[in-house]
């Protein structure tokens, strides 16, 4: 008759979270964390800086005249890029605003709609939330009107197939 030894390995992972084993209390790994994120702040805020230049150039750009479609592509682009570099920064409103411009600009490259200044009210949040916190209310009626703007240049999106 064979027999069938059945062996089961413990990870690492399973000895440290075991129950009765010491491991690191949740306060103190969040502390550990933003002690680590502190660190690295600077590095941070200049790839930031670095990523957020190309769309803050649109900034200067004449309102009335609405941009190709290739360079609203380029602009979520960078957007998207100055997301992903802002992520492991303490500005949650940044963010939103960089997700709402590449939401706006994208509608408006599905639409022949172009009111004058049209993104110009979402790269004004972008800079803003960079340079500046305001309280949470405040930012959060900002967005909102952001999301009033979305909605109008989605009415006029063009439904792909």
């Amino acid at each position: 008759m064979t027999s069938v030894i059945i062996r089961r390995v413990e990870s690492r992972l399973e000895r440290m979270v075991a129950p009765g084993n010491a491991g690191l209390k949740v306060s103190e790994a969040l502390k550990a964390a933003s002690e680590n994120l502190r660190s690295i702040e600077t590095i941070c805020l200049e790839e930031l800086d670095e990523r957020l230049r190309p769309v803050l150039d649109f900034i200067g750009r004449p309102g009335t005249v609405r941009p190709t479609d290739a360079e609203l592509q380029a602009l979520i682009d960078h957007a998207d890029r100055a997301l992903t570099a802002c992520g492991g920064l303490d500005k949650p409103h940044l963010g939103r605003a960089l997700i709402m411009l590449c939401a706006m600009a994208d509608a408006l490259r599905h639409s022949n709609f172009w009111p004058a200044g049209a993104l110009d009210p979402a790269l004004g949040l972008v800079a803003l939330f960079r340079h500046q916190s305001l309280p949470d209310r405040d930012s959060t009626v900002l967005l909102e009107q952001l999301n009033l703007c979305l909605a109008r240049y989605l009415s006029h999106a063009e439904i792909l197939d």
